[in-house]
């Protein structure tokens, strides 16, 4: 077998090849047949008779828990019309290589792009699988959902939307007002205003997602509670 080090080396080793040299289905097969552990004379004759082959020991729908090692899949079309058009091989949580005929050559892009759909565990490569202390957020919004953008500010393009009380995998804190989050297999950025951590479970919360209360009492003798923090100002 492949270890996945060696296979993420070599496919690094690959890039700015022209896609006219190896095709994406021709760029797996090229580590598969020149790596440690593989096998030289490895056939298969395009990305769905691979999907389809009984070399894949795992497969999955959408791309969370992916780790160096797996293959990556593009998929249009569903049913009798199904089509498995596109491979490349993870090299790192939300990273992939595979040769872009759109870039024209070999290239490394965002796993998590929404472009694609499925993973699978080649049996000739050795998936790096680390367990990962994931921390989690729950999205509070007043009404409606929240944007999940492709950069951290208000005008960066959305990639979708986030449901109110959904919980997402917080991935980087990339400010004060953006966290860099994952929802449902979808990576992007969040308004960090709009999210509370969820401690771990047996964990105390922390600081700032402990929720505050205030007790006031209304000039008509009503009892107000106040969720979170606040500031009274006189008027």
């Amino acid at each position: 077998m492949i270890e996945t080090e060696m296979a993420v080396k070599t496919a690094r080793g690959m890039l700015g090849v022209p896609y006219g040299t190896y095709d994406c289905i021709n760029f797996i097969k090229r580590i598969l047949r020149t790596c440690p552990g593989g096998e030289a004379g490895y056939q298969v004759a395009g990305t769905n008779s691979l999907w389809r082959s009984r070399d894949l020991l795992r497969r999955q729908e959408g791309t969370r828990g992916a780790c160096p090692g797996m293959l990556a899949f593009k998929v249009s079309g569903r049913g009798a019309k199904e089509d498995v058009h596109h491979v490349g091989l993870v090299t790192a949580e939300n990273r992939v290589i595979h040769s872009s005929s759109a870039r024209g050559m070999v290239v490394e892009t965002d796993l998590q792009n929404g472009q694609w759909h499925r993973l699978a565990e080649h049996r000739l490569i050795a998936v790096k699988k680390e367990e990962r202390n994931t921390q989690k957020a729950r999205v509070c919004t007043r009404d409606g959902k929240l944007n999940l953008r492709s950069a951290p500010g208000k005008h960066a393009a959305v990639l979708g939307k986030i449901p109110g009380n959904a919980v997402v995998e917080v991935l980087e804190e990339t400010g004060r007002d953006w966290w860099k989050v994952c929802y449902e297999g979808n990576t992007g950025y969040a308004a960090a205003g709009f999210l509370v951590r969820i401690p771990e479970e047996g964990a105390e919360p922390a600081e700032e997602t402990r929720m505050e209360t205030t007790s006031l009492i209304s000039g008509d003798g009503q009892s107000v509670v106040l969720v979170g923090r606040w500031r009274i100002a006189e008027d």
